[in-house]
C-alpha cells in the first residue's frame, strides 16, 4: 500500500498536535509548514498526491488566499479548530473548506478525530 500523504498548515502547538496523532499511522507521511507558501514549496519539494489539508485557526482565517493555492493542486481543505466564530466558520465553508470541526480538549476523541479526517479523505474516489 503506497503511503497517504497529509499536509499540516498551522503553527507551533496545535501543528505538533496534528502531527503527534498522525505519528501513530505509519501509513501516512506528513508535510508540515506554518503558513500556505511554505506549504507549496514543501509540495514542490516532495511531489505526489497529497490527501487532504488540515488547518487551524490562522489557516481558516485565509481559507480563501489557501483555497485558491491549493485547488490546483486537488487537495481538499479540512479545518480542526476551537471556539471558531459562527460567521468565520461559514466564510470558510463558502470559500470551499470541506469540513470544519471543534477540536476535542482531550487526547483521545482528538486522535481519533484526526484519524477518521485522514481515513475519510484517503479514500479513492
Amino acid at each position: 500500500m503506497e503511503p497517504v500523504t497529509v499536509l499540516v498548515i498551522e503553527k507551533g502547538a496545535e501543528a505538533a498536535l496534528v502531527c503527534a496523532a498522525l505519528a501513530k499511522k505509519p501509513e501516512v507521511r506528513v508535510l508540515d509548514a506554518p503558513d500556505v507558501g511554505r506549504a507549496l514549496k514543501r509540495l514542490k519539494a516532495h511531489p505526489g498526491q497529497v490527501a487532504v489539508a488540515i488547518v487551524g485557526t490562522s489557516g481558516l482565517a485565509k481559507s480563501a488566499e489557501l483555497l485558491k493555492k491549493l485547488e490546483p493542486h486537488g487537495i481538499p481543505v479540512v479545518g480542526v479548530v476551537h471556539g471558531l466564530p459562527p460567521e468565520a466558520r461559514e466564510r470558510a465553508l463558502a470559500a470551499g473548506v470541506r469540513e470544519i470541526h471543534e477540536r476535542p480538549i482531550r487526547w483521545q476523541p482528538y486522535s481519533e478525530l484526526i484519524d477518521s479526517v485522514v481515513s475519510r479523505f484517503s479514500v479513492p474516489n
